[in-house]
C-alpha cells in the first residue's frame, strides 16, 4: 500500500489534496467545529498543512501530537516555525500550550490504509489507538482513493475511524 501511495505522481496528488482539504473544511465549517488535531504530513501521505492553514484563517484551534514513550502528547500549535525533527524525522511542535484530547473536537488520522468498514491500518506503534481510545471527539482518517480498500485485517485494539475523506468521496461509519 505504501508503494502504492508513493507512486501517485505528484501533480495529480497535489489536486488530490486540494479537494480532501476543501472537502475537510467544509466539512468542520459546516458543523461548526472549533478544534482540530491534525498530523504534521510527512513523505507521500495526504498533506495536512493546507488544512492547517485553512484553519489558522478560520480561527479553528490546531493542535498537532508529539511522541512521548509510548502515548501522543498534544499541543495548540498557532505557526509553521514552532516545529522541529521530532519522531522518525516527522515534524513535531517544540513549543506550545499543551491540549487535551478531551478538548478536541476532531482527531485527524494518518494511514497506510483504509477500508470502507472505516478501519485504518497505521505504521505499527500504536500511538493512535492509544489516542482514539481517550476521545470524545470525531476520529476521521484522510485518504487518496488508491489506499481504500474493500476490508483489512482488524485486531481487538484497532479503533474504528468516523469517517474518512478521500479525493473523490466521504465514507461515514457513524
Amino acid at each position: 500500500m505504501l508503494d502504492i501511495r508513493n507512486k501517485i505522481n505528484e501533480n495529480l496528488r497535489k489536486q488530490k489534496n486540494e479537494k480532501i482539504s476543501e472537502t475537510f473544511i467544509d466539512f468542520v465549517l459546516k458543523n461548526k467545529f472549533k478544534s482540530v488535531l491534525l498530523y504534521a504530513s510527512f513523505g507521500s501521505e495526504v498533506d495536512t498543512w493546507q488544512i492547517f492553514h485553512l484553519c489558522l484563517e478560520n480561527s479553528i484551534k490546531t493542535a498537532f501530537p508529539k511522541v512521548s514513550g509510548f502515548q501522543l502528547q498534544l499541543y495548540w500549535i498557532e505557526k509553521r516555525d514552532q516545529f522541529s525533527q521530532g519522531y522518525k524525522n516527522i515534524l513535531e511542535p517544540k513549543n506550545g500550550k499543551k491540549a487535551s484530547v478531551e478538548d478536541i473536537e476532531i482527531i485527524v488520522v494518518p494511514g497506510v490504509a483504509f477500508d470502507k468498514r472505516c478501519y485504518r491500518i497505521g505504521y505499527g506503534g500504536g500511538f493512535y489507538d492509544r489516542l482514539l481510545s481517550l476521545r470524545k471527539g470525531k476520529a476521521i482518517g484522510l485518504a487518496y482513493e488508491e489506499q481504500i480498500l474493500e476490508q483489512i485485517p482488524t485486531e481487538s485494539h484497532d479503533i474504528r475511524m468516523d469517517m474518512i475523506i478521500t479525493d473523490e468521496r466521504i465514507i461515514s461509519c457513524v
